[in-house]
């Protein structure tokens, strides 16, 4: 008998999943210090299997994001490997065609701010030998292939198409104009920017688990960046779940470890 698939899902705040977990079954939960994991499962379309989830969220920065990603990896079991480190939640658009509800399903995440020169050149992380990270192939075209689907279906309607792309991460809340041309000269590929992803990914890498980031734009990363993205949230809350959904309604074309 196939097992259940094991996804581990973070994002920083409760809204940025969805505060409201009762649509969930409950199975139970463990503390660390003022770390909550939650296990859950979530039923899906009648007969499909149950998906078994692990469900927290880290707070803000890279830090509070490489703990929780940490200590969930470090709570599967033998019997219930985890199969996909996920994080999700709202982001700065970077490339000025973003508008508030866009996805950005990143194809690469960098840290903008990691800079160990002259030692290594700036943004490679020095136990990976690399500066930007790539989600498994297999994984994103999963992941890619049922955000279209539920965003033609209309499971997605008030989002954005999802489009992949390179997503940067650091432990700054980019609310200027100035500093956001800077990285778009530094990385003009860039299309998001966040403050976990990338220190995720990171650690899934080191640990060898396979990790998606997926980010909705809430601001513009300007100066008006903290009240779009502080109204944003406020509204995100109550659909953010519909994202997440869109990907666990196919898990029958999952890849499995």
């Amino acid at each position: 008998m196939t097992r259940p698939l094991h996804i581990g899902l973070l994002s920083a705040m409760p809204e940025e999943i969805g505060s409201d977990l009762t649509h969930l079954e409950a199975v139970d939960q463990h503390s660390h210090g003022d770390f909550t994991l939650h296990r859950c499962r979530w039923h899906g379309p009648e007969r499909s299997e149950p998906i078994q989830l692990s469900l927290a969220w880290s707070g803000w920065g890279k830090v509070c994001a490489a703990r929780a990603a940490t200590r969930l990896l470090a709570s599967a079991s033998a019997d219930a490997p985890l199969d996909l480190l996920l994080f999700t939640g709202v982001a700065g658009a970077a490339d000025p065609a973003l508008k508030q509800w866009d996805v950005v399903l990143a194809s690469g995440v960098i840290q903008h701010d990691m800079d160990a020169s002259p030692l290594f050149p700036r943004f490679t992380l020095p136990p990976l030998n690399r500066d930007r990270l790539q989600p498994e192939a297999s994984w994103l075209s999963w992941a890619r292939q049922a955000l279209e689907d539920a965003h033609r279906d209309g499971s997605l309607t008030g989002f954005g198409a999802p489009r992949p792309g390179l997503i940067g991460t650091g432990d700054q809340f980019i609310s200027s104009a100035t500093v956001l041309d800077q990285l778009r000269r530094d990385l003009p590929d860039l299309q998001a920017v966040e403050m976990e992803g990338a220190a995720v990914a990171q650690v899934a890498e080191q640990e060898g688990i396979p990790w998606l980031v997926l980010r909705v734009i809430s601001d513009s990363a300007d100066g008006e960046a903290a009240d779009s993205f502080t109204d944003f949230v406020r509204r995100y809350d109550h659909n953010a779940w519909r994202l997440v959904e869109a990907l666990l309604k196919r898990q029958g074309t999952a890849p499995r470890r």
